[in-house]
């Protein structure tokens, strides 16, 4: 039976209709002893090409935006998004239309990137530094990787996780990650002064702990001053002005004012571009935004009136054939949601995406003028530029504001890869693959050796190079699975889920299930786990998920 489709649950007062209809469109073993690997590389490895052979290795540019889901243009996301910079990447190379994250939370999914070993591989899921993990801790990651090999490594901003940088496997590394600057009250970080009233009534009365509020929803423009009185009962001294990294940061007016962290990243990366440089270069460039808190430029703000905000498609009953299972993971999506509406309706709803979009517009804007100095360097033609984001980011959709879930808008991710001598220009591979394939991809296109592991704990890397869909978007010759796989929790209560082509299908600890068609249902509205129409298609996903997972 079709199902009703309405903009907002009634408990939040919400009528508003929103018909939008955006479209979304194996295995080897470990090798665990450095010998059986040097041994399976020489076996297996292929035929380097005499173009490949003759050619200088290229130079790497590697952006990651954290938090930055699919709502750019051409992959289906919100229709307002302004991204003009990262459409100027996607116009020079393949866009992975159905890539995705290996597990949605920030450090579990940068460690498997940057490690190459899937989370149920490596039994990292985020807790402590990944250089004490008694896996990771032995592995080499790319940067290392490049940098063993000759290259002049740089990097600055979040790569890893908040202070998770091993500096050590850089040549230059200059930020740390930094998510203000912050409204302060000369005590601590406070939320943002056009929220006060937000935070003041239903957050004090929901949130165990205030100093949680301001990281979970705090969002709005610079040029909104922050003024906090002191208060003898609380012992806060008071301050006017926004903080960073310890010290007062100046705002006077839009062009009058300190750089925040990610345009001092963008300065400096640009400086870099700009160097003579004797040796191939690995460039790497974390952005913050657009994570939390929401802190941008008023001017982009401006470029979303709140009036013309379009809410994301909605179905007011969504989770309820969802897994329990799934609800039950990570309560802070439901939290923040229902805070927020209950804060402001449709309204604070409507404030929350135009932050969003400010944010993602903020950021394009940092890559344009990296983007500007590369194209002015001598390297222009000859940088493999790689985009993506560490996981998607819900909007509203299924009552979440958040990510850390096995659906489509926190799984999905931005990934385009431009292969100087490799790809074409402006092409789209709608094939699934994951953040994980970006270490053999790189390995591959910068002739690095094979294995990097053999000579530390031994591990061969999870993904498979990406080489055939930059030359093809509709190869056949790929060795990699037909499914993306995505994991949520840990070992001892791990979730996963697979992204086919058309098909998610996840599995949970409980025994619960979810399918869902893409073709016909590219929101996820409709869970077919329990139709026996589908019982073929479930048990062949199921037995390649369960594939994936033992690697």
């Amino acid at each position: 039976m079709p199902r009703d489709i309405s903009v907002g649950r009634e408990a939040f007062g919400m009528t508003r209709a929103n018909t939008v209809d955006a479209q979304r469109t194996l295995s080897r073993r470990h090798f665990i002893k450095s010998v059986g690997l040097a041994a399976f590389s020489l076996l297996t490895a292929k035929p380097i090409s005499s173009w490949a052979k003759t050619r200088p290795r290229s130079n790497v540019l590697f952006i990651i935006a954290d938090d930055l889901n699919d709502s750019i243009k051409g992959m289906g996301g919100h229709s307002q998004a302004c991204a003009p910079n990262i459409d100027r990447v996607i116009a020079r190379g393949t866009m992975f239309t159905n890539a995705h994250n290996n597990q949605p939370w920030c450090a579990p999914s940068r460690a498997s990137l940057w490690s190459g070993l899937y989370p149920s591989t490596s039994g990292y899921h985020g807790r402590g530094h990944w250089r004490r993990h008694p896996v990771l801790g032995k592995s080499v990651p790319v940067m290392e990787h490049f940098k063993n090999n000759g290259y002049k490594v740089y990097g600055t901003g979040k790569l890893f996780h908040n202070n998770h940088e091993d500096k050590t496997i850089y040549h230059e590394y200059k930020y740390d990650a930094e998510f203000g600057p912050w409204p302060w009250d000369g005590k601590r970080r406070r939320e943002h002064p056009d929220l006060t009233f937000m935070f003041e009534t239903h957050y004090v009365r929901n949130l165990p702990r205030l100093h949680d509020a301001p990281h979970m929803q705090t969002f709005g423009p610079l040029s909104s001053i922050p003024r906090f009185a002191p208060d003898p009962d609380t012992g806060v001294p008071g301050f006017k002005g926004w903080y960073l990294d310890g010290k007062p940061f100046r705002y006077v007016s839009e062009d009058d004012r300190d750089l925040m962290p990610d345009e001092l990243s963008t300065q400096w990366a640009t400086e870099v571009l700009s160097r003579r440089h004797d040796r191939p270069f690995f460039l790497g460039v974390g952005f913050n935004r657009p994570h939390v808190p929401m802190y941008a430029p008023k001017k982009y703000f401006d470029l979303f009136p709140l009036d013309a905000v379009e809410l994301p498609p909605y179905l007011s009953d969504d989770f309820r054939d969802c897994a329990r299972a799934l609800l039950n993971a990570d309560r802070k999506g439901w939290q923040n949601f229902r805070l927020l509406h209950a804060a402001g309706g449709e309204q604070m709803w409507k404030r929350w995406i135009q932050a969003y979009l400010a944010n993602v517009a903020f950021v394009d804007d940092q890559i344009g003028e990296i983007l500007d100095a590369l194209e002015r360097s001598p390297y222009a033609d000859d940088t493999i530029i790689i985009l993506t984001s560490d996981h998607g980011f819900h909007m509203g959709e299924k009552d979440w504001l958040f990510k850390n879930s096995l659906w489509e808008e926190s799984t999905r991710v931005p990934l385009v890869v431009v292969a100087p001598g490799v790809s074409k220009p402006a092409r789209r591979c709608d094939h699934p693959v994951s953040l994980i394939d970006l270490y053999p991809t790189l390995i591959d296109l910068c002739r690095l050796p094979q294995n990097p592991n053999a000579g530390r704990n031994g591990y061969s890397l999870d993904g498979h190079g990406l080489r055939p869909f930059l030359e093809d978007p509709q190869s056949a010759t790929w060795d990699g699975p037909e499914v993306a796989l995505t994991m949520l929790g840990n070992q001892n209560r791990a979730q996963f889920s697979v992204r086919s082509r058309r098909w998610r299908y996840t599995l949970c600890n409980t025994g619960e299930e979810e399918l869902y068609d893409h073709a016909s249902d590219p929101h996820e509205w409709t869970n077919l786990a329990a139709n026996l129409k589908f019982t073929e298609i479930k048990s062949r996903l199921k037995s390649q998920l369960q594939q994936l997972r033992k690697r």
